[in-house]
């Protein structure tokens, strides 16, 4: 493994992260909020430590990535850019170290837990920072860069195949860069198109940006301390709509713009994900009616029976963590349909997380195919998805991811009911930051925050968010040996 191509990609993405936090700089002047000059200590530091590094490894890098070197820059990328993200609310000291990581990987991460309990008491300029994060975060910044790095001389498709999750990503045009631009110029659109509803809708500006920036993300960062609650039922259903759309393949919507009308009817793994949404919010609706948890007497209260139920399933499944209802006052039989969503997550090639739809059918095909199998062992079954066979490659691939995560949840869990945490909180909370997506239950709750857990559980939380984001292998992957061999 080449030294030198990690040096140069680190350094890269440290100094476009420091370029980035050139907007909340912006912002910390408009509003004189006393923190212009620590946010341009933060910013001069990342740029300068990353123009550094790009110096140091330009002239002995190779040209060509490796498939393990790709996973190598795709985790240690990841890992600098959230050191880097950490800088501002360091600088500013609103943070120590440990939590200013924590915010900064929740927020690249898209994962929105926060260690925060006063939101609304951050300036401006840090607010939209977090938001920032998450919505650069949300397509991937290693996406982002695969439209600079054709001109830098570093192969893409590397990394794309490391970075965008889900076992087949899709390619959108013949060269990298073409499918970058494409991926971010809908995602721009959609995030425009969202921050004028959210401003007919009564937002302000400064909250219609840093909401879109964070729902198209599935990020669920607000600028309120009662999240979504604190807005009209107008602005939860639009945050509702978008909150689906994010959690759908993002090629889909590409094909559709383009004239593919039936793009998300002929697909099978958003026909999944649709019928599976539509379930899970008349269950919840049906249970949360009868267990009396919201009293229904006219049809305001209907509409916010089906609001409350919707909102949640959709921010969980799509694992944006938004909350528009205190739910952990409901009753405890809605806890296993939540804990549901919040492990299956969004589609492959969204940008929610979670374990992914299409997995889900996998396995769901591989258990019919062992059933097939077991009443006929003659018998000769094949797993198709979207009417093609599935190579055993994938199959084996989806189920050894599966027990990977188990174990990942198994043995994290573990640690934080070693420190005394209850079960309810040490599950939830690694199952919420595993599958990115911020609230959880029992002390981790939609009220909640993560800023009481010890240093050390917020570590490990935060390369669990990390984890989940990039499945697993592209920091796993640092850890072999044979890695770090020449």
């Amino acid at each position: 493994m080449t030294f030198w191509n990690i040096l140069y990609l680190v350094g890269i993405m440290i100094a476009c992260v420091g370029v980035m936090q050139f907007l909340p700089l912006i912002l910390s002047i408009v509003f004189a909020d006393g923190n212009t000059a620590r946010i341009a200590l933060s910013c001069a530091g990342a740029v300068i430590s990353g123009l550094v590094l790009v110096y140091a490894g330009r002239k002995k890098r190779r040209m060509l990535l490796s498939n393990s070197e790709a996973l190598a820059c795709v985790g240690l990328c990841w890992i600098a850019a959230t050191c880097a993200g950490a800088l501002p609310f360091i600088c500013t000291g609103v943070m120590t170290p440990v939590d200013a990581w924590f915010e900064s990987v929740s927020g690249f991460t898209t994962t929105g837990s926060s260690i925060l309990s006063d939101i609304e008491a951050l300036p401006q300029s840090l607010l939209f920072w977090r938001s920032l994060t998450q919505w650069c975060g949300g397509m991937g910044i290693i996406v982002l860069s695969l439209a600079v790095l054709p001109h830098l001389g570093v192969g893409g498709m590397q990394l794309y195949r490391a970075e965008v999750p889900g076992p087949t990503p899709d390619k959108l045009a013949p060269r990298m860069q073409d499918t970058a631009k494409i991926l971010w110029g809908g995602y721009c659109v959609l995030t425009l198109v969202m921050v004028i509803c959210l401003l007919l809708a009564g937002m302000n500006v400064l909250e219609a940006v840093n909401h879109a920036f964070t729902t198209l993300a599935t990020g669920g960062f607000s600028t309120k301390n009662a999240s979504a609650a604190a807005f009209s039922p107008a602005v939860q259903w639009i945050i509702i709509a978008f909150m689906f759309l994010a959690g759908i393949n993002f090629t889909l919507h590409f094909r559709f713009i383009t004239g593919g009308w039936n793009a998300y009817s002929k697909s099978e793994e958003c026909r999944f994900f649709v019928l599976l949404c539509a379930v899970l919010i008349v269950l919840s609706s049906g249970y949360l009616y009868v267990s009396g948890a919201f009293p229904v007497q006219s049809f305001s209260d209907l509409e916010r029976l089906i609001r409350g139920a919707a909102f949640q399933i959709v921010s969980l499944i799509t694992s944006t963590g938004f909350v528009s209802e205190n739910y952990s006052l409901w009753p405890l039989g809605i806890v296993p349909l939540f804990l549901f969503a919040i492990f299956v997550g969004g589609c492959v090639g969204s940008t929610a997380g979670g374990f992914k739809i299409m997995r889900v059918m996998v396995l769901g095909k591989v258990l019919r195919r062992e059933f097939f199998l077991m009443l006929h062992p003659r018998g000769v079954s094949t797993i198709k998805f979207q009417d093609r066979p599935l190579s055993e490659k994938i199959i084996s691939g989806t189920c050894v991811f599966f027990i990977t995560y188990l174990l990942v949840l198994f043995v994290c869990s573990s640690v934080l009911l070693f420190h005394g945490i209850d079960f309810l909180t040490s599950f939830s909370a690694v199952l919420t930051c595993l599958s990115n997506t911020g609230p959880g239950f029992g002390r981790v709750g939609a009220v909640d925050n993560f800023g009481w857990m010890p240093e050390d559980v917020k570590v490990l939380l935060s390369f669990c968010m990390l984890a989940g984001r990039l499945e697993f292998y592209a920091l796993l992957i640092l850890l072999h040996p044979s890695l770090w061999k020449k």
